[in-house]
């Protein structure tokens, strides 16, 4: 059984929840603007709010609206701000050493539909406040800095998540390039209108070496570090993920002629697929989270039996082989299900990413970076993908969390507090400042 606040050790859950011996409160060599960096977050949270919550939904002019908002906070920051072929928005500051490689800070401003204020948001703000702190002390860094707000890190555009820094680590795939949102239209011409190029997506690839490290500052989007009252969480692994459609086919008849014993229910079928893979994590604990999250009836009429019916699902864990476990599980009970409900079943694997897990030396420099700020951390495993999961093929990489109220995330009610958005900007100065000096 997992331990209440899981993180990996290897590829498995298995250690239990560590806690540091703190050290006293300390004046940080940088102090962030926290009052400018909150404002900020206000401006953005402004752009693509509607009653219901954020929509800068990837390539639509609310997120235009952001990503202009990005590029104005950059240059204000003495950044030289450029857009890469992938739609990437990528502001640079020199070191004192251009011929070494960037240190590198970002996340996404992109939303879900109906989403949160911070979920991304607070990673990008946090980066440009760094920058600008640099600037008005007047500290110029060994490294050259680089800010990034990367495109379509949700995916709900075209189903595919994470295309802007897949893209710029390599790992963007023939068929993302292909693929036709819900109203026809091709990624092209949505790159195109944030200034990206398709055809020369290839340019936007950075080789492994060309950045130093890569830090991402992200509200935890979980409930733990809430529920502990620990303002700083350091990442140690982001969770693997495998997304699935199963489509069932019974037959369509008279809702009330067609007698129960006679009846090949579409619908019931992909019911009782919900509750068994619900169970799989609730009680047989063979991956650390499942979900179905899409279901649909056709002809979705109350007068007619369904005859085909659809779900959408998805399993996570930082465990490759515990997935793995779910898929053959998932395969299992939907060879049962065509054979106890008389109906035909397809299992289509839309999307498989694995798991990333944070190599011990850099969890360590956010821990020494958390301890010179004064603030208590704890280790914690990111149940949700992120940017820094595809960077990490490419850089080394670390995460900073701060603690989301609740536990809500995807929401209109995400929050996290000002004061612990300033804290891990803090943090994320000090990480910038540590590796500077190391790297």
């Amino acid at each position: 059984m997992c331990p209440r606040n899981p993180f990996p050790s290897g590829p498995t859950y298995t250690q239990p929840l560590v806690r540091p011996t703190y050290g006293s409160v300390n004046m940080p060599r940088l102090p962030i603007n926290a009052s400018r960096l909150n404002q900020t977050l206000e401006e953005l949270g402004h752009l693509g709010e509607s009653p219901n919550g954020m929509d800068r939904v990837a390539y639509s002019p609310e997120d235009i609206l952001g990503r202009d908002y990005t590029i104005k906070l950059m240059e204000e920051a003495g950044l030289q701000t450029r857009i890469d072929t992938a739609g990437n928005i990528i502001g640079r500051m020199s070191g004192s050493d251009d011929s070494l490689p960037a240190i590198a800070l970002g996340s996404h401003t992109d939303t879900v539909p109906k989403g949160g204020k911070y979920d991304g948001a607070l990673g990008v703000m946090a980066a440009i406040e760094v920058a600008r702190t640099l600037k008005d002390q007047g500290h110029q860094t060994k490294h050259p800095l680089e800010v990034i707000n990367f495109t379509n890190e949700e995916g709900t555009r075209f189903h595919r998540w994470l295309v802007g820094s897949r893209s710029m680590s390599g790992l963007l795939e023939q068929e993302d390039m292909d693929a036709v949102d819900d109203d026809g239209v091709g990624l092209g011409a949505c790159l195109a209108d944030i200034g990206g190029d398709l055809s020369l997506i290839q340019e936007a690839v950075r080789k492994p070496g060309e950045l130093a490290a890569y830090f991402e500052l992200h509200i935890e989007q979980g409930p733990y570090l809430y529920q502990s009252g620990t303002p700083i969480g350091v990442v140690t692994g982001i969770t693997g993920r495998a997304v699935f459609e199963v489509e069932i086919e019974g037959k369509a008849n008279h809702a009330g002629t067609t007698p129960m014993s006679n009846r090949r229910d579409a619908l019931v079928s992909a019911s009782r697929l919900v509750l068994a893979i619900q169970k799989m994590a609730a009680e047989q604990e063979i991956c650390r989270v499942s979900t179905v999250g899409s279901i649909k009836a056709i002809p979705n009429a109350v007068n007619v039996i369904p005859g085909s019916a659809s779900i959408g699902l998805e399993f996570r864990d930082t465990d490759m082989e515990a997935l793995a476990a779910a898929e053959q599980e998932l395969r299992r009970l939907t060879d049962q299900a065509a054979t106890d409900d008389s109906v035909e079943v397809d299992v289509h694997r839309h999307r498989f990413t694995s798991s990333v897990l944070v190599e011990p030396d850099m969890q360590a420099l956010v821990g020494e970076a958390a301890t010179n700020c004064g603030f208590e951390w704890e280790a914690v495993a990111s149940g949700a993908g992120h940017d820094a999961q595809a960077v990490a093929s490419i850089a080394p990489m670390a995460m900073v969390f701060v603690p989301s109220v609740d536990g809500i995330s995807h929401s209109q009610e995400e929050y996290s507090t000002p004061e612990d958005c300033a804290n891990g900007t803090q943090v994320l100065m000090e990480l910038l400042l540590l590796a500077d000096e190391r790297f």
